[in-house]
């Protein structure tokens, strides 16, 4: 993958095209006026881009997709909210707009759930910068501490029967950046959060605006990254609206 960035960074600087007008991550990156971004740098850089951007959304729309087909009342209450607003739009011939995204409370809760459940950044990795010492427990300058999303979003003293798959526990629960982070937190809190909500909110209304599904007998892997065992296959039929 490295070698494969380097080829197309070295292209660009053949060709000089990216000092004209930037088309994509390549050209901004190779436009940086500090010259403190490498060759090497630039690839990491990418690379780290593309892996959110081409991975975690699809998961999490997979993740819900196979909450949902286990999950009827939750999948009915999408359903009816989403052709509620598709028929409302439809009457009034405008088109989609960002206040329709947040007019889809249960979608968000599907949404929220499946990241608690999903767990599909398992966790993150930071420096502790000083001595520090958390619940009796020392860590020095220096180490490099894992946190575990997994272990907060499963935790039964957080959560009521954690391991049920319950979109509504939401509707009475405000996210605590303390017990509700999988897009991070703090100064590292991923930029792309509300873009990953946004993607996910627009699947699930079309889909199941649009079609009815059954999904064959599949199984979660968490370990070492999540995904679904058999890639979540189902049978699709298109739907009719009244």
């Amino acid at each position: 993958m490295v070698n494969l960035i380097h080829g197309i960074i070295q292209e660009k600087r053949d060709s000089n095209n990216y000092s004209i007008i930037a088309k994509d991550v390549a050209d901004v990156f190779l436009n940086d006026s500090s010259e403190q971004l490498t060759d090497d740098l630039i690839a990491e850089n990418m690379i780290d881009l593309m892996i959110p951007g081409e991975d975690s959304v699809p998961v999490l729309i997979t993740l819900a997709i196979k909450y949902l087909s286990d999950s009827p009342s939750a999948l009915k209450h999408l359903t009816e909210e989403n052709i509620k607003l598709k028929r409302l739009k439809e009457k009034l011939g405008e088109p989609f707009c960002w206040n329709d995204y947040l007019s889809l409370p249960f979608t968000q809760s599907v949404i929220t759930e499946t990241l608690r459940m999903g767990n599909i950044i398992t966790g993150v990795m930071r420096k502790s910068m000083k001595d520090v010492e958390i619940k009796g427990h020392f860590i020095p300058k220096g180490w490099c501490v894992f946190a575990h999303f997994r272990s907060v979003h499963l935790d039964h003293k957080l959560y009521d029967f954690p391991y049920q798959f319950n979109p509504w526990r939401w509707q009475d629960k405000e996210m605590s950046n303390l017990s509700f982070t999988p897009f991070g937190g703090g100064q590292r809190l991923c930029p792309g959060l509300d873009l990953a909500r946004l993607e996910a909110s627009i699947f699930l209304h079309h889909f199941v605006t649009q079609f009815r599904w059954e999904g064959e007998d599949d199984s979660i892997v968490n370990f070492p990254t999540v995904r679904m065992k058999r890639r979540m296959p189902v049978w699709v039929k298109r739907r009719r609206l009244l």
